[in-house]
């Protein structure tokens, strides 16, 4: 396992948080985190997992709603610049981050940055919500 990864784990058991981990089949370390009905992925990578993908599948897009939450990623994009937006092949609205880490600070630099995924999250949704159903 990376040494990224262990000790991003390490952080986690160390707060008493409930997450998943495993191996992918291209040997990257996955963490599933969930929080509030959502599970937050972090991959971890590259040499010693320095590098770091988080991912939400945040909602799933009924057809006829697809442009206008489009749309709502293009403005949240230009609003929030620690992470992006966008509909995948799935019609899932996707939340993604990526960052390279330093091992010294690997653990705090990516629950740093999965806080502020789930906070833009959480802070989205009246929005996100408001374009499928409204």
């Amino acid at each position: 396992m990376s040494a990224c990864a262990e000790l991003f784990i390490a952080l986690l058991e160390s707060q008493n948080f409930h997450y998943a981990s495993r191996i992918d089949d291209d040997g990257d370390v996955v963490v599933d985190f969930p929080y509030k009905g959502k599970t937050f992925k972090c991959f971890f990578s590259g040499e010693g997992g320095t590098y770091l993908s988080l991912y939400c599948v945040y909602e799933n897009i009924p057809e006829d709603k697809l442009v206008d939450v489009i749309f709502l990623c293009n403005e949240l994009n230009t609003k929030y610049k620690w992470i992006t937006f966008y509909v995948d092949h799935d019609r899932d609205m996707m939340l993604h981050d990526d960052a390279i880490l330093a091992t010294e600070n690997a653990a705090q630099e990516t629950m740093e940055l999965l806080a502020r995924c789930i906070n833009i999250g959480e802070e989205i949704k009246p929005l996100v919500m408001k374009a499928i159903y409204a």
